[in-house]
């Protein structure tokens, strides 16, 4: 499910003056499609059943530790931005996408807490202790994540992170992605539903932000295949697969199977839209049919 997400946001968060704040300004080049999701099959790789070629030296970005695509695990969760050629994916660029990177708060029974959020862990068996630094793959559900890979990281010397979807705030409760706090960010300019990744500091429930980043890919993609779970709708109908910036309105929230994994496609951060900057009709109509988008 490596190949689950591809879609075209733009999203700019304020930061406390302390903190870098991260623009990207994108001009020419390819615009490719991005897809992320969690790898079920090596060899190439597969992601949400799309195969997708790969070059085993080729650079994962945010990957802990550092990997190269080849060292890429069933399970781990990647940002691709693909070219297809004929009916070919071709990975152009690959990103590890880790909801939370941080030291294990408390250990359950199927489950774990990492800088304030619950992970449950299904069928997955990891032996760790609480201090214990960990990466974690998989889908956010509500404020919770399911995980599909758990990596433990005794030697790491670098950030916790956090990435995912943030939500605005009533301006009295501290930003949160998921149920993790993150001290530090005086949000401005970001639309709930927006794509987030924060790296720092942990502390107790969360993670004191020292850089925020907006980008899920590493160059400018089209339209957008995303695995995950919906979030439950916005009192102004809101809602969106949870970590991917693709979002949508409804006046029907009961509707909206939040508890359900989905795969929706989607452009320029909207779902359902398959407009996309320097695509031609014919090039979005062959990417709809080979993802499967409706």
């Amino acid at each position: 499910m490596l190949l689950r997400f591809i879609a075209v946001a733009a999203v700019f968060l304020g930061v406390h003056p302390a903190f870098a704040e991260e623009k990207e300004e994108r001009e020419g080049g390819i615009v490719g499609t991005g897809i992320v999701g969690e790898i079920t099959e090596l060899g190439s790789i597969l992601v949400n059943g799309q195969k997708i070629e790969i070059i085993n030296d080729l650079p994962v970005t945010g990957s802990v530790p550092d990997i190269t695509a080849g060292a890429l695990k069933p399970g781990q969760t990647v940002a691709v931005v693909a070219a297809l050629e004929g009916e070919t994916w071709k990975a152009l660029g690959i990103r590890q996408v880790l909801p939370l990177v941080g030291p294990v708060e408390a250990v359950g029974d199927g489950s774990l807490s990492v800088l304030g959020t619950t992970i449950d862990l299904g069928a997955l068996a990891i032996a760790v202790d609480e201090g214990d630094w960990v990466a974690v793959s998989g889908f956010w559900r509500s404020e919770r994540i399911l995980a599909t890979a758990i990596e433990h990281l005794p030697d790491w010397q670098g950030p916790a992170q956090v990435s995912g979807t943030f939500f605005e705030t009533d301006g009295v409760l501290p930003a949160r992605i998921g149920a993790s706090e993150i001290a530090g960010i005086d949000p401005q300019h970001i639309s709930s539903g927006a794509f987030a990744h924060v790296t720092g500091a942990p502390i107790p429930g969360g993670i004191d932000a020292s850089r925020l980043e907006t980008t899920l890919f590493d160059a400018p993609v089209g339209i957008i295949q995303a695995e995950g779970f919906f979030s439950d709708p916005e009192p102004d109908g809101l809602y969106t697969v949870l970590g991917s910036g693709l979002i949508s309105y409804t006046d029907r929230p009961e509707m909206v199977q939040s508890g359900t994994r989905t795969i929706q496609c989607g452009a320029n951060g909207r779902l359902g839209v398959f407009t996309a900057n320097d695509l031609s009709p014919e090039e979005i109509e062959t990417i709809r049919r080979k993802l499967d988008c409706l």
